[in-house]
């Protein structure tokens, strides 16, 4: 009963608790009531949950089938259909259950005067309530509650002044009212026609309080309040509270309705003029102005456009003229014109044909990247003499900070092409390359022909950005939609699919950047030119932070050069102390803090009128200490632990791998350091190499078969895989039980097979990077990694000793762990000493 779902005021189809004074039709029969002295104290209490009943409303209700319906037959049956209605003190549940706790201590006592079966055994009744009820203690819990309690009514003079003046009050406020609130409009009205025929001021006091829309918390205040009085003028604070709201409401109303009416009016104002405008000839519509301006930019591109494109651009402005300005059709429609007439048909930029000055462009912006300039270079070369020559697909691999983005806007502006950028990266929605479809709200041409248009040419530069970290969801698969972009025999005639034309991609220069070339799927790389961008040298930092970064972070932050000069000892101090990353973007970020204390310095006139250039000295200050020093193991190693090379999409590292041993009745071997299967498997064939040659290493005998090796590969928390360290995990073995260290700052590299030949590795390039960096002085290669060695530039092979070697005993030799390879030997080791 207590639900809103279950208890109904009806014909409304409000909740139970909702219930407010209505003149039902047809009205009940006339309520026959007992003196108040011979009205029961004892009768069951029924619960509302919104709303408290006032003496003498006649509320109709629909009571839900189960406890409550059961409790009010009881009371019809065997009490006289006396009940008592209180409000609960929080909202029931959808099962409406209560207990007498759940109780307001006043609520009102009623009689159900008319009564009938409803669906689901539900029951309608017509109940009077008569007088407010007192609850004095339960009398019953179940089946049904019964409460004792004591009937109620307030002693008044009628006459009384104060009383007479609020009820004037009261009736005034209705009256106010009834002006602003058209909800209790009727129930107002029939309050104020029978204000004559209401028994006295207590009676107003309740009709007018349950005429308000006030929380159920301020109206059971009204119900406890006795004395007439002191609940009149609670009655009259509602009352004001809802003539506030009410002229607020209808405020609001008219506002809304005057702006309506102004807008209306406007509208019909304007399509008058502009009717009377077009009759005289002064002036056409919007839809018209559109149309010509449309038709005039098609005519001015001429015969650029292609068949297909004119002929669906004709047929979507004979749509466009048909169709009515306000409908969705015209938008979609006259978009997709928009598209098609901004797209640069025939327009391309002059490339720059003078190789000279497009190389000596490229090294003032670059230092090194000799690879991409060369093949920038050659794509000119080719182009001068055969100037039809389609555009290329190149992809720059390296570690982040080596300039492959920047290289990009530098060749696009030597080029004197335009250029356009965006990233793949977290791409997963294939409409971004090949369109939407126009039935999306939203859609949009995909990236490639929206470079075309914001760069206004056919042939620009554009950068497809971070393309190894492409996603796919349920959108599609972005790196398919590619193939077609950046296939030389398919891009021609790329299909966009908001367009709905081929476009022609053929003359654009696409360059590709990626960190990881793993990360690329293998029919997409396939379709490109991969240029591998191994990271820099000292000697390039240096070059590149006196040449760029310096001069660059200077401008950034208002200093001259007089302000800050940085020294070549303390450029080289910052590059190996801070700065060994393959790129230069962290010692970019070092030369800009070191520019801001400055400035900070500058700006607080702290600093001199001519600063002198910082040494390696002065960098402490600014930096703090060195974040990286040459590891004491280099210098001074000790058995089981060997130098490794590795590569990372970061660029190449150097990788200490560690052994120690415990005696044991059984042997065996523990990995650790996040290694993958391979190099788990190098581990173990290393291991059994070194067992089965024992003798001829002068090992012990059965030294494996009675220590238990554990081998780690620091740092522990990144994974590391490949085959690439098995010569390095056999020396460090072999060390651990020989007892002997391997020679100072040595770093080796290579596959070891079961038989001990060492096969070829990749990433020569960044690991003999990685090892000038780390400052070692002999490093072990492949014999069949020679020409990849041959080919790096003088100034990545200066200024370190290769040796390459072709079986294990070779590297086991130089490493000093076992007498050196007799000259005349197979497979001696063949030294090579980079000038």
């Amino acid at each position: 009963m207590s639900d809103p779902k279950d208890a109904e005021i009806l014909p409304d189809d409000h909740p139970i608790d909702q219930a407010k004074p209505v003149e039902p039709e047809p009205a009940p029969p006339q309520v026959v009531t007992r003196p108040e002295a011979l009205l029961p104290t004892v009768v069951v209490a029924l619960p509302l949950s919104q709303r408290p009943a006032f003496p003498h409303m006649l509320l109709p209700l629909v009571i839900p089938a189960g406890r409550l319906a059961d409790a009010a037959r009881h009371a019809v049956e065997h009490r006289g259909g006396y009940v008592a209605f209180f409000l609960t003190r929080g909202e029931l549940g959808e099962s409406a259950a209560f207990t007498p706790e759940d109780l307001q201590p006043v609520g009102c006592i009623a009689r159900i005067t008319k009564h009938a079966d409803g669906e689901g055994g539900a029951l309608q009744v017509f109940a009077q309530a008569l007088a407010r009820f007192r609850l004095e203690r339960v009398e019953a819990r179940d089946p049904l509650v019964l409460v004792r309690g004591e009937v109620v009514r307030p002693q008044v003079d009628a006459n009384d002044a104060q009383v007479r003046s609020c009820a004037m009050a009261i009736v005034t406020s209705l009256k106010e009212l009834v002006q602003h609130n058209p909800v209790f409009a009727d129930e107002i009205r029939m309050v104020l026609a029978n204000f004559n025929n209401l028994d006295g001021p207590s009676r107003l006091a309740d009709m007018a309080a349950s005429l308000t829309t006030a929380k159920r918390e301020e109206l059971q205040q009204v119900l406890e309040v006795v004395p007439v009085v002191e609940r009149m003028e609670k009655v009259l604070t509602l009352l004001a509270k809802e003539t506030q709201l009410a002229q607020l409401k209808s405020k609001i109303q008219g506002q809304i309705e005057q702006k309506v009416s102004e807008h209306q009016r406007k509208f019909f104002l304007n399509e008058q003029l502009k009717a009377i405008k077009q009759e005289l000839g002064l002036e056409t519509d919007d839809k018209t102005l559109e149309l010509n301006r449309l038709r005039e930019q098609v005519e001015a591109k001429g015969q650029a456009i292609s068949e297909e494109a004119r002929g669906v651009i004709d047929e979507e402005l004979r749509k466009l003229a048909l169709l009515d300005p306000n409908s969705s059709e015209y938008g979609v429609t006259r978009s997709r014109l928009e598209w098609l007439v901004g797209l640069p048909w025939g327009v391309v930029t002059e490339d720059q044909l003078d190789l000279a000055k497009l190389r000596e462009g490229l090294d003032a912006d670059h230092f090194g990247l000799e690879d991409v300039k060369d093949r920038i270079v050659e794509f000119v070369a080719v182009r001068k003499l055969r100037p039809e020559r389609r555009g290329g697909i190149i992809c720059l691999v390296g570690p982040p900070g080596t300039g492959k983005t920047s290289v990009g806007a530098s060749i696009a502006k030597q080029l004197g092409r335009k250029f356009y950028r965006f990233s793949l990266g977290g791409m997963r929605d294939e409409a971004e390359i090949k369109g939407h479809r126009r039935t999306y709200v939203g859609a949009l041409p995909g990236k490639p022909a929206q470079a075309l248009k914001r760069c206004g040419s056919m042939n620009p530069v554009i950068l497809l950005d971070e393309i190894d970290k492409l996603a796919h969801g349920m959108q599609g698969d972005p790196a398919a939609a590619l193939l077609e972009v950046l296939d030389p025999e398919q891009n021609k005639d790329f299909l966009d699919h908001y367009l709905d034309i081929r476009v022609d991609l053929s003359q654009v220069l696409f360059i590709c950047t990626a960190n990881d070339l793993g990360g690329i799927p293998e029919p997409l790389r396939d379709r490109m030119e991969i240029i591998r961008l191994a990271g820099y040298v000292e000697q390039e930092k240096v070059a590149i932070a006196r040449d760029h970064l310096v001069p660059k972070a200077r401008e950034a932050h208002g200093l001259a050069a007089r302000d800050l000069a940085f020294s070549p000892g303390a450029l080289r101090s910052l590059i190996r102390d801070h700065a060994r990353e393959a790129g230069v973007r962290h010692l970019d970020q070092l030369i800009a803090k070191v520019c801001r204390k400055v400035a900070l310095a500058k700006a607080g006139g702290t600093a001199g009128t001519r600063a002198r250039p910082l040494g390696p000295g002065d960098l402490a200050p600014y930096l703090g200490k060195p974040l990286m020093r040459d590891d004491e193991l280099l210098a001074h190693p000790r058995p089981g632990v060997v130098t490794g090379l590795a590569w990372t999409s970061l660029g190449g590292a150097t990788l200490e791998i560690e052994a120690v041993a415990t005696a044991a009745d059984k042997g065996g071997l523990t990995l650790t350091g996040q290694l993958g299967d391979v190099m788990k498997e190098s581990a173990s064939l290393a291991r059994s190499y070194l067992m089965a040659n024992a003798a001829a290493l002068g090992l012990p005998a059965g030294w494996f078969d009675r220590h238990l090796v554990h081998l780690h590969v620091p740092a522990g928390a990144t994974p590391k895989d490949g085959p690439s360290a098995g010569i390095t995990i056999a020396c460090a073995l072999l060390s651990l039980a020989c007892g002997r260290a391997v020679r100072p700052r040595l770093g080796m590299t290579g596959e070891l097979t079961l038989t001990g030949r060492v096969y070829p590795i990749g990433g020569v390039r960044e690991k003999l990077v990685a090892a000038k960096r780390a400052g070692l002085a002999l490093v072990l290669l492949p014999e069949a990694n020679r020409r990849d060695h041959d080919e790096l530039p003088e100034l990545v092979r200066s200024g370190i000793r290769v040796e390459f070697v072709s079986t294990l005993a070779e590297v086991l030799a130089h490493a000093g762990l076992v007498p050196s390879v007799k000259p005349g030997r197979p497979g001696r080791a063949r030294a090579r000493r980079a000038s």
